[in-house]
């Protein structure tokens, strides 16, 4: 053990947002009375997140090591020299700052060089763009350090198999948000009550970036008008970017603007209400690595429309069960879908699928990772994580 004290644990990321206090929060919950748990943020602000400051976890020790900045305006160095003498004393540290980074690279090292178990928390998976087999051997190496991972679901287990950590436990977990905050949030009104079927509108909630494809969507959109006609459903677009002008030309090109609403950057809990009476979730990016948006739009019930590169599909989404993965080009597929989530048997049937598999976006499952970690015969936490896997029709 690395002090005489109870044993510790580290989490760690670049900048908080709420659903990185939920994670802290539910490990802290979990290991109550027997570890003390240490959240540890490196700065306030980034250049590429618009979150609000973050406020305490309940249950755990809060640091913010560069309060009032941005991360990317603190050297690396810097960076790394404060995140060592936060963590340096943790029995554990589980690490979410990019492992890409020359500050998490130090770090990760350094600390298994002291004898702290270092554990890495990845969305990355094969697919997220084209891969080079010298840099991905190099990175193999990198992460060497890491005695064990918490990821997604199973194409990210897949990719750090790939990455060599055959013999080195990797489980699901990472990609999670507090379930009952965001049901809070949204007002405690889960579907199908709530709004009127015949009222709920389509919802993307995300950043008006290339990669998440909305000029495709907006077609899928206009497509799905022509075949719906008069009883078409509203597009409600929540989020800005440097694509919103392109993407507002684009609507008006397709003749929808009428049909089109774009509330610009809203504060969580708004977008909580608004999912709470949106009729579903439409996510269609070419890259993906994830998708924490699906977890909030399953809290309330909600099916979603994603493509195949979205991350969270492996878990989340069961095609034509509780929503529809379709190829991100595919026009056709995303119009079709809207269409069929348009009739109200259909869409209350997915309604009830996505509440039996909203348990596998909570924070609980990051716990479940961690406990398991240190307490690795805890049957309760090998149970959940099994039945997990099952989910994913992943065995083994």
């Amino acid at each position: 053990m690395a002090s005489d004290k109870s044993p510790s644990v580290g989490l760690v990321w670049a900048q908080f947002a709420a659903y990185h206090v939920d994670r802290c929060e539910a490990v802290a919950r979990r290991l109550a009375g027997r570890v003390e748990v240490v959240a540890v943020e490196v700065a306030t602000t980034s250049e590429a997140y618009a979150w609000e400051p973050s406020g305490d976890v309940p249950g755990a020790r809060k640091v913010t090591l560069f309060p009032g900045q941005s991360y990317d305006s603190v050297s690396a160095f810097r960076r790394f020299r404060a995140l060592f003498a936060a963590l340096r004393r943790c029995d554990m540290v589980l690490v979410g700052v990019s492992y890409s980074n020359w500050d998490a690279i130090m770090l990760s090292w350094l600390l298994r060089v002291i004898g702290v178990r270092v554990v890495v928390m990845s969305e990355s998976k094969f697919d997220d763009f084209p891969r080079s087999s010298g840099f991905e051997l190099l990175k193999s190496v990198v992460l060497w350090a890491y005695g064990a991972a918490i990821v997604g679901s199973r194409r990210h287990m897949e990719y750090f198999r790939f990455l060599r950590f055959r013999r080195r436990r990797v489980l699901p977990g990472y990609d999670c948000v507090g379930v009952e905050r965001v049901r809070t949030q949204g007002g405690g009104v889960l579907a199908p009550d709530g709004r009127a079927f015949a009222e709920r509108p389509f919802t993307y909630v995300g950043r008006f970036v290339a990669k998440k494809n909305l000029l495709c969507l907006v077609e899928g959109y206009a497509a799905y008008v022509a075949l719906a006609g008069k009883d078409a459903r509203r597009l409600l677009l929540i989020g800005s970017g440097a694509e919103e002008p392109a993407l507002r030309a684009r609507i008006a090109e397709l003749g929808v603007t009428d049909l089109v609403d774009l509330p610009g950057f809203l504060p969580a809990h708004e977008v909580s209400h608004m999912l709470a009476g949106s009729l579903a979730l439409l996510l269609v990016s070419t890259e993906e690595q994830w998708g924490l948006v699906v977890n909030e739009a399953l809290a309330f019930g909600l099916p979603a429309i994603v493509s195949t590169a979205v991350g969270s599909r492996d878990a989340l989404v069961r095609n034509l069960v509780n929503g529809y993965v379709i190829e991100p080009e595919s026009v056709d597929g995303i119009a079709r879908a809207m269409f069929e989530l348009s009739d109200e048997p259909t869409w209350t049937r997915m309604v009830a699928a996505s509440h039996e598999r909203a348990w596998m976006g909570d924070t609980e499952r990051l716990a479940d990772a961690v406990e398991l970690l240190l307490y690795p015969d805890n049957d309760a936490a090998k149970r959940r994580i099994t039945d997990f896997l099952a989910q994913m029709e992943l065995h083994g």
